[in-house]
């Protein structure tokens, strides 16, 4: 049965609304909306969990099997026992008296420490619902430990590694993670949105030009910081604006809008940026691994993917902005670009593969879409629609609601978090 107009435009309501929290175009010689082939049939959605309270991410601690851990936007960090998918009750982290609960703010992202099995510790991003100096909120970057008891952590623990004010409630400190480029170690990758509110314009965005075009605000940009044994962060030498004259250091690249998931290949390296659009596009961006130390501005606020913004008509694109690998408009595809990874698990049919997704589908449909894509040698190609193979699943005909992540388990396996509270695992097809 086809929508009603109210359903269809509550449905864009709620992408829209996401893009808010988060924050067929040219792909070179990309085709969007190919179907998936026969010969992709070998995987399934299986689903691990559900009646979690907006599920945001999956991750682990490095070389740990047996759990993953699922933050909420609201500010606990759940653990799901992978041998009988089992959500223990008590959460491993509780900071919900901090964390903002309303649109954009929370906790938005994790990781653990490459050490965690040694010292315990994993970082949160999250955003606060007041606070700064412009009363909006402010993001953290924080330092946790883990306690005797493996499943739970000490709320109390907190070493705020970095903060910022949020001049609106969206576009925050959104993925963390540390790198595993040879001569990166020890080095945490912040992504940081552009403060928020509509076309990167209004109160606590820089003109002209707006934040992320911006070298003297963290907003709109990658970070990268040097992590000390303390919790206090320090800047690699070979950031690429240390040293130069109103550009912050710890900016390692600009010119994003939302960049909410993103995302290393550990097997060569390349940085994968999943950059949430505005009113017309989408994008993925790439810092290969031959650019260890960055640099490359995006294009944001001027350039919308490919494209010249349309609210910018006049504005000349700046002279060094660098393309994405891939972009897609709202109409065709997607309203909501959510960064993934290049698969290295155990199914072959995603070997190798980039896989990620969108929060819905175009136009604002009520439910996720997962694709993926060939990259090699800087450039895309095959992107494919896979979200057939995946849902309704084959236990239980489970259908995706709107995605709101894509994560990995210690072994390189893929994992999907929904709007609706569920998260699945892709496997192997029985």
């Amino acid at each position: 049965m086809m929508k009603s107009r109210l359903e269809r435009r509550n449905s864009y309501a709620l992408g829209r609304a996401f893009r808010g929290l988060l924050g067929v175009g040219l792909l070179q010689v990309l085709v969007l909306g190919l179907a998936a082939t026969s010969s992709q049939a070998g995987m399934q959605a299986v689903r691990i969990a559900t009646g979690l309270s907006f599920p945001l991410y999956v991750c682990a601690p490095p070389g740990d099997a047996t759990r993953v851990f699922v933050p909420e936007q609201g500010g606990k960090i759940k653990i799901i026992l992978l041998a009988d998918n089992t959500v223990l009750p008590t959460p491993f982290l509780d900071i919900s008296a901090i964390v903002g609960q309303g649109q954009g703010t929370g906790i938005l992202g994790m990781t653990f420490d490459p050490n965690y099995k040694t010292n315990g510790f994993f970082y949160v991003s999250y955003t606060t619902s007041s606070g700064g100096v412009f009363n909006s909120g402010q993001s953290f970057v924080s330092r946790f430990s883990v306690t005797a008891d493996p499943n739970v952590a000490d709320p109390q623990s907190q070493k705020v590694v970095i903060t910022i004010d949020q001049p609106q409630h969206d576009h925050n400190f959104d993925w963390i993670g540390f790198s595993p480029r040879a001569g990166d170690a020890g080095n945490l990758y912040i992504c940081s949105g552009d403060g928020g509110a509509s076309e990167d314009q209004g109160p606590g965005h820089i003109e002209p030009g707006g934040n992320a075009q911006n070298l003297g605000t963290l907003l709109g940009k990658i970070l990268r910081i040097h992590i000390e044994a303390d919790g206090s962060y320090t800047i690699p030498p070979n950031n690429p604006f240390v040293g130069v004259t109103g550009a912050l250091p710890e900016i390692f690249c600009y010119g994003l809008r939302n960049p909410f998931r993103a995302s290393f290949d550990p097997a060569n390296g390349n940085f994968f940026i999943g950059d949430v659009g505005e009113h017309a596009r989408e994008e993925i961006d790439v810092n290969p691994a031959n650019n260890p130390t960055g640099g490359e501005n995006f294009g944001w606020r001027v350039r919308e993917g490919l494209i010249q913004n349309s609210f910018y008509p006049n504005d000349p694109p700046p002279p060094n902005a660098i393309d994405p690998v891939i972009d897609y408009t709202h109409e065709t595809t997607g309203v909501c670009a959510i960064g993934g990874y290049i698969y290295h698990g155990r199914i072959p049919d995603l070997k190798n593969l980039y896989v990620f997704g969108d929060f819905s589908g175009p136009g604002g449909q009520f439910a996720g879409k997962i694709m993926t894509m060939i990259y090699k040698n800087g450039v895309a190609s095959n992107l494919t629609d896979i979200t057939s193979l995946l849902f309704p699943t084959k236990i239980g005909g489970y259908t995706l609601g709107p995605l709101t992540s894509l994560g990995l388990d210690a072994r390189g396996e893929l994992y999907i978090t929904d709007y609706n509270g569920n998260v699945f695992k892709i496997a192997k097809s029985r």
